[in-house]
């Protein structure tokens, strides 16, 4: 039976994932305005976290073996982040992300421990599709920001295996498992709204390189 406690975490690390992926995008609009460069591909990253909580979101709802149609959206909104990225200049891809990368599809040999590969490839596009934005942020920004969304993208590939031992656990065992996702959603956010916050015409603290990366 799952525990109240529990649903309502991950319901609300949800809706901090998708304030992310809105942060994101509001970001990336104020950095356009502020250097004078074009928006055509921008609400890409918004269209991308949105299908892919779409698709994530229709599967949980309705239960069972997620369909054709659901493992199409939760993986489609990824590469249409990846694109935006690819378009923005995101310059080339990381060993880091590449390794992060890695060990969350391998990840999906956990699945038979309780599910089928089609329902946890249900729950690894989402983590990719923050993984990728997460990366992205990385190169915008320097310091203190930069080590914590470091940090907050291992804790997600972290909770990627981890999530497999959810159903034989309970209590502080059990949110013991969750804390690195939670943790991590609510790292992500706060260093964003930082973002949000002191990107301005007269104070940009990104580096050139990052404004035209992001």
């Amino acid at each position: 039976m799952a525990e109240l406690w529990y649903d309502t975490i991950m319901s609300l690390s949800g809706v901090l994932t998708l304030a992310g992926v809105f942060l994101t995008w509001l970001i990336r609009r104020k950095i356009e305005r502020v250097t004078g460069q074009g928006g055509r591909y921008s609400v890409l990253l918004l269209v991308g976290g949105v299908i892919t909580a779409l698709g994530f979101a229709w599967a949980v709802l309705t239960g069972g073996e997620p369909s054709g149609w659901m493992l199409f959206l939760i993986l489609l909104g990824p590469a249409i982040i990846g694109y935006a990225l690819f378009e923005f200049g995101f310059p080339g891809v990381s060993g880091r992300l590449m390794i992060q990368s890695g060990l969350m599809l391998l990840s999906l040999f956990g699945a038979s421990h309780y599910s089928t590969v089609a329902v946890d490839v249900a729950y690894i596009g989402p983590f990719l599709a923050v993984l990728l934005l997460m990366n992205a942020q990385i190169i915008v920004t320097e310091g203190s920001r930069r080590t914590l969304i470091i940090a907050a993208s291992w804790l997600i590939v972290v909770f990627s295996w981890t999530r497999y031992l959810l159903d034989d656990t309970a209590g502080l065992a059990k949110a013991a498992i969750v804390a690195p996702y939670t943790l991590a959603t609510v790292i992500w956010v706060a260093v964003l709204v930082s973002l949000y916050l002191s990107v301005s015409a007269d104070y940009l603290p990104l580096p050139r390189t990052g404004q035209e990366g992001l």
